[in-house]
């Protein structure tokens, strides 16, 4: 464990720009340069700066009049102010969870206010698995616990897909077996109120406090209803986002219908559903989805500023704000007639000889053949 104090001067100078509200800039850089020549290279030798150094400081190349006020706040509270009734700033912390093979597929990291998570089971692609999904809601609540103000949902840097989202693998049959099982019974529902897949979507957008997806890869399925429950969302130029029961011949949920209702216009949703096609960060971002679109190399620099700049507001009307938020956009509401309708027809797509076929030509690696029936 490392003590508060440790960040690197990079950023900390990030941090002081996001105090600011303004855009980074090219000349943030050129002072971080200069501080690191200066044999200031974290946060702790920072603020251990003697006032004839500070004042040297603002002579620096790239120290404009905004950046150095924000400068300063940090020197003088190097702690954000303790408000009452709340756990105090925490200390960096490092966690891992749900090991596979002894390697994490899950991290967990705190750093003042902020909590970072991080998918890292790149071997699997960041399949949600029912093991995946639980350790996810459990790091979200411990991420509360800690006394976080913004959590920021990630894959590890440098990789391909974000999330292949639901795991097949995990879908049950009646009679107990698994979805690889040749001539076994029809399958079960996977996406009831108690899966853990439904749970933690339940868990993101109920959260305390908000979350941001910092999104570095493509993004399939049920990954895909992870970002539509996130608050705000980052992508790359080379992000996508494919949501793909209509490819498997699987029947998704009323509630994870709604969720993407709730932030994209219906006709995108409609395309999207019906086609299993990726839409580009580009589109994502024309519609609403995504709310900024960086070069991959800043994104997380950019996640970071939007992290420091939400943990730096008053938390709780940021909490309220979310919840309020939450509440004013409910899903659509179904009559008792229109529902068991639904639940009829989701249970003989269950039950369906496509809903086999596609998930036989999921692991058979081939193009389903579907038949209607």
């Amino acid at each position: 464990m490392e003590v508060a104090g440790s960040r690197s001067i990079a950023e900390v100078v990030s941090a002081a720009r996001a105090m600011t509200g303004k855009p980074a800039r090219a000349s943030d850089q050129e002072l971080v340069e200069w501080l690191k020549d200066q044999e200031v290279s974290c946060e702790a030798d920072f603020l251990s700066l003697s006032e004839g150094a500070w004042a040297a400081v603002k002579s620096a190349p790239g120290a404009t009049l905004v950046l150095l006020d924000a400068l300063e706040q940090v020197r003088q509270r190097p702690r954000p102010e303790k408000i009452p009734g709340e756990a105090p700033a925490p200390t960096i912390q490092r966690q891992s969870s749900g090991s596979i093979g002894g390697k994490s597929v899950v991290e967990m990291e705190v750093h003042g206010f902020i909590g970072i998570i991080t998918m890292c089971n790149e071997t699997k692609r960041n399949a949600l698995s029912q093991h995946v999904c639980d350790e996810l809601s459990a790091l979200l609540d411990r991420c509360c616990s800690a006394g976080v103000r913004v959590v920021i949902l990630r894959s590890s840097p440098g990789v391909k897909v974000w999330s292949s989202g639901h795991d097949v693998r995990d879908f049950k049959r009646v009679d107990g077996s698994n979805a690889q099982s040749i001539g076994g019974s029809k399958f079960q529902d996977p996406l009831s109120c108690e899966d853990s897949f439904v749970k933690l979507l339940d868990r993101i957008r109920n959260l305390p406090v908000p979350v941001i997806g910092s999104i570095e890869g493509t993004v399939w399925g049920g990954a895909t209803d992870i970002c539509a429950c996130c608050d705000v969302l980052i992508a790359t130029p080379q992000t996508s986002f494919a949501i793909t029961p209509a490819k498997i011949g699987l029947p998704y949920n009323h509630s994870g219908m709604s969720h993407f209702i709730q932030v994209m216009p219906l006709h995108i949703v409609k395309w999207m559903f019906f086609s299993g096609e990726p839409i580009s960060a580009e589109q994502a971002q024309q519609i609403g989805f995504v709310n900024d679109v960086v070069p991959v190399e800043r994104l997380e620099q950019r996640t970071q500023e939007m992290a420091n700049i939400i943990a730096s507001r008053a938390p709780l009307v940021v909490h309220l704000l979310k919840r309020q938020l939450l509440c004013m956009s409910p899903a659509p509401s179904l009559t008792p007639e229109v529902f068991e309708e639904l639940h009829e027809k989701r249970k003989q797509t269950w039950c369906s000889n496509d809903m086999e076929e596609g998930v036989r030509a999921f692991f058979a690696k081939r193009p389903p053949c579907f038949r209607g029936n």
